[in-house]
């Protein structure tokens, strides 16, 4: 009886884990801890096949599906691949390959396993018609929506009339994900888990609006077609020829040396990839090998992956600090025993919020297994309780700031701890850094230890005085001479010709980021217009400077985003730290004159659009380019001063607000006999 209650037990965790990770996009366990289940309760079920159970989790594949979606039939299963950490494992795969084709010649390929989302794409004369989830291997989720958002994605391949199909990757990069989980940190609200996860929660938002803003991108690894039987090497050079993103991939391998030399070369070189790879996959370089070799229930015979162990190592956190982030938001960092992981020496280790500290019962003092797998920093992933000292006392979250001392609060609505004083310094310090940054006012020179030596001498105490600096006060600096201090003068000076947007971006407006900065400045004339813009033009505000256009006129900018600016402009001392910049020289004037002077011509001159909905024959970017290329403008909302709503298939409330304000609509076919 205790093989039939591992069996009943062990299917029970799998079927848990499994409902996490494809329906919520949440890894309950590492990938590792999921695989070695899985292997142990395939060894048991062929020891004791009276225990057999047809809804065993090993005999399907994940299952991703979701109710909102509509339901899409694959033209060919999309199967799971079977996985292993053995290199003997691999060795004993090619075997029976050349035990199931003893007359053949095998050559392979190698491909980087993305740690991503599988999507099909279906073309037709050469268009994007349909984007569908793995979903139960058979059935998949209808995501085209989200799938046009994609850039990677191509929305029309040239020269291709017949049908076909192609498979691959939708993943974000570390990159992407940095900077969605510093947004979401400065926000107050739940960071994201790793990569992955991400990427296949972005794929199934209902808002493909929200699902473009998550940067998301797409590499191919299969050419569906009715006259592809080629192998996979020229099977990718015809996907490159297409203009697809392909898959990394290598030469032909021609024997076990080569497969088990590429793995491990890959092992070493992953951490150079700009995306998140666990393995890589070994498959059957010929098609027609392929179809010979066949499938069990749920994998390919003519594949195997070969993954990663997860990058772990154990070691005693020291301490546990909190950091204070430019807008208020406190995060928990874990201090800890130096150890080296991944290439580097770890001293500290992402906590993510008090929740999480919460859920996982840390304390000082623990000893803990920390992971960097999918993660851009380590996290604490376990504790080990057998080894937590006897004197361990229970962690209390602060009830104060650490720089300032005043009382941390909880907003609604979000999970972080946040500080609200207008004078916090670590608050300053971490805004000041920003504003110098790169993706701000790029100022070469200005780093974080001269801006903590600024703050700490008394010399700046907001942006504005930045533009103060003259080489003599910097010479007062550590490490400054006078060719650095005239040069960091000179950068100062220089940064006072930036683009507005950039400075926009600089002043840590909450929700504000580039992309937002960048759309906020081509949609005004002065900064000063939005000292008294409205959110909306129902909720007008009396002395606005452009009564007849309101935040939520902007594209891109929905009523959360544009409450957070409002709240930023209607601060006294905001509103003066930025004339002050204005009387240092800074360039404050926007970008609308000019795009209005350009499209001034344009036969849409004066019309304003809204999208809502999946358009068949355009992304939206398209569209969008469309209607900029003949004067016209986009926004994200329906007001009376909306001249067109341009509706495709789905389309929600911004279609129902039209018809009752009396907007006209336009059909796809209505748009394009507009051109």
């Amino acid at each position: 009886m205790f093989f039939k209650q591992r069996i009943d037990e062990l299917r029970n965790l799998i079927n848990k884990y499994d409902a996490a990770y494809y329906g919520r996009a949440v890894s309950l366990v590492s990938d590792k801890e999921y695989d070695d289940l899985l292997t142990e309760l395939i060894n048991l079920e062929k020891l004791y096949p009276e225990f057999d159970d047809p809804n065993s989790p090993t005999r399907r594949i994940g299952n991703d599906l979701s109710k909102p979606f509509q339901k899409i039939r694959h033209t060919a299963p999309m199967m799971s691949i079977d996985n292993t950490y053995s290199e003997q494992d691999v060795l004993e795969w090619i075997d029976r390959l050349k035990k199931a084709l003893p007359e053949e010649d095998i050559n392979f390929v190698g491909e980087l396993k993305i740690d991503g989302a599988a999507i099909s794409l279906i073309y037709e004369n050469g268009r994007l018609i349909r984007a569908a989830t793995r979903g139960d291997g058979t059935t998949g989720d209808d995501v085209t929506a989200n799938a046009r958002v994609i850039p990677t994605i191509p929305q029309q391949i040239v020269n291709h009339s017949s049908p076909f199909e192609v498979r691959g990757e939708i993943y974000m990069t570390f990159e992407d994900f940095r900077a969605l989980n510093e947004s979401l940190a400065e926000q107050g609200q739940k960071t994201m888990q790793n990569p992955r996860n991400t990427a296949a929660g972005a794929l199934k938002l209902l808002d493909p609006e929200e699902t473009a803003k998550r940067k998301l991108s797409f590499a191919a690894y299969s050419l569906i077609s009715a006259d592809n039987n080629i192998s996979l090497h020229d099977n990718a050079k015809l996907l490159t020829g297409m203009g697809f993103a392909v898959v990394s991939h290598s030469e032909r391998l021609r024997c076990a040396n080569d497969i088990i030399a590429y793995c491990e070369h890959w092992e070493s070189s992953r951490r150079t990839a700009p995306f998140p790879i666990d393995g890589v996959v070994i498959k059957v370089d010929s098609i027609d090998h392929h179809n010979r070799l066949g499938a069990t229930a749920k994998s390919p015979r003519w594949a195997i992956a070969y993954k990663y162990p997860p990058e772990k190592s154990e070691t005693v956190i020291e301490s546990i600090d909190a950091s204070v982030g430019r807008t208020g938001v406190v995060t928990p960092i874990a201090r800890l025993h130096p150890v080296f992981l991944a290439g580097t020496t770890i001293k500290n280790a992402s906590l993510h919020n008090y929740d999480e500290i919460e859920r996982l019962g840390v304390r000082a003092g623990d000893t803990v297994e920390i992971e960097k797998g999918g993660e851009i920093i380590p996290k604490v992933i376990k504790v080990d309780l057998a080894k937590r000292p006897p004197d361990s006392i229970p962690f209390e979250p602060p009830i104060e700031c650490p720089s300032c001392g005043s009382p941390l609060v909880k907003l609604e609505g979000e999970v972080a701890l946040r500080c609200l004083s207008r004078s916090c310094g670590a608050q300053l310090l971490a805004a000041l850094e920003y504003f110098v940054s790169r993706t701000a006012m790029d100022i070469k020179g200005m780093g974080p230890a001269v801006v903590k030596q600024l703050i700490d001498g008394d010399i700046i105490k907001n942006a504005a005085d930045l533009y103060d600096l003259t080489v003599e006060k910097l010479l007062t600096l550590d490490r400054f001479a006078e060719k650095s201090a005239s040069n960091l003068v000179a950068a100062l000076e220089e940064s006072k010709t930036r683009p507005l947007s950039r400075l926009i971006n600089g002043l840590g407006i909450r929700m504000v980021g580039e992309k937002a900065a960048r759309d906020i400045a081509e949609s005004i004339n002065d900064i000063s217009d939005l000292y008294g813009i409205p959110i909306d033009n129902d909720k007008t505000l009396e002395g606005a400077a452009l009564p007849c256009f309101c935040l939520t006129d902007i594209e891109g900018i929905g009523t959360q985003m544009a409450q957070s600016i409002r709240l930023f402009f209607d601060r006294p001392e905001n509103v003066e730290m930025i004339e002050c910049l204005r009387t240092k020289g800074l360039n404050l004037k926007g970008d609308k004159g000019r795009i209005d002077a350009a499209n001034a011509s344009g036969k849409f001159a004066g019309t304003t659009f809204v999208l809502t909905g999946t358009l068949k024959k355009y992304t939206r970017d398209q569209a969008k380019e469309m209607i900029h290329g003949k004067g016209g403008k986009v926004s994200s909302s329906v007001s009376s001063k909306t001249t067109y709503v341009l509706a495709g298939e789905n389309a929600g409330s911004k279609l129902d607000k039209a018809v009752a304000l009396g907007v006209r609509v336009l059909t796809e076919m209505e748009f394009e006999s507009l051109f």
